[in-house]
């Protein structure tokens, strides 16, 4: 009798510590998403905050989406259906980004007589051409079109820097948020919006 009370004990015990361990990953996993879930929440809700760097270099910083690839796949179908285009299994995936960029270039051309020769005759026509470091313009005007190529050289970089909840002298802990800065060389280039989504698998 005495030994199938510590049996039982013995089995409660046990099933009580299997209990508790399943609670605390369980709660583990749930304090997880929930930090997800706001940090995905703060990172769609904040502006894509445009830092003027200098006159030629424009910055865009936002905070990284964390999704897996189901909530991926759901939420971002087109860019699903790109990547897929592209090649790469969407299970494959560690990270995507997409950027959003706007031309709005002045144009300030000098127009010049020039001479074409077309079928052996020599025919005098307006030529257009602008060159500067950041648009180069280069075109024809016959029947009252212009005829060319326009040039926009762009760079963007891309960082992606940690915000950290404690801060003590040095030391620095617990992760807060990713962010993502984007910029780019060209004043006439504007980033209009930018997103990158780290996938959990």
């Amino acid at each position: 009798m005495k030994i199938n009370l510590n049996k039982i004990l013995l089995l409660i015990a046990l099933g009580l510590g299997v209990a508790t361990y399943s609670l605390y990953n369980w709660g583990s996993r749930m304090k997880e998403e929930r930090n997800t879930y706001r940090s995905n929440t703060h990172a769609l809700l904040a502006d894509v905050e445009h830092v003027q760097i200098d006159s030629a270099m424009m910055a865009s910083t936002i905070q990284v989406l964390n999704l897996s690839l189901d909530e991926y796949e759901k939420y971002r179908a087109e860019d699903a259906a790109t990547i897929k285009k592209m090649g790469v299994r969407i299970k494959d995936l560690e990270a995507a980004g997409r950027h959003d960029v706007e031309v709005n270039a002045p144009v300030d051309a000098t127009v010049k007589d020039t001479t074409v020769i077309r079928d052996t005759v020599t025919v005098i026509l307006k030529a257009v051409k602008m060159d500067t470091p950041y648009l180069k313009l280069k075109g024809i005007i016959e029947d009252n079109h212009l005829k060319g190529n326009i040039h926009l050289p762009v760079h963007l970089h891309q960082v992606f820097w940690v915000e950290y909840k404690y801060r003590f002298l040095w030391w620095r802990w617990k992760v807060k948020a990713i962010h993502q800065t984007i910029t780019s060389d060209n004043p006439y280039v504007e980033i209009k919006y930018t997103e990158f989504i780290k996938l959990k698998k």
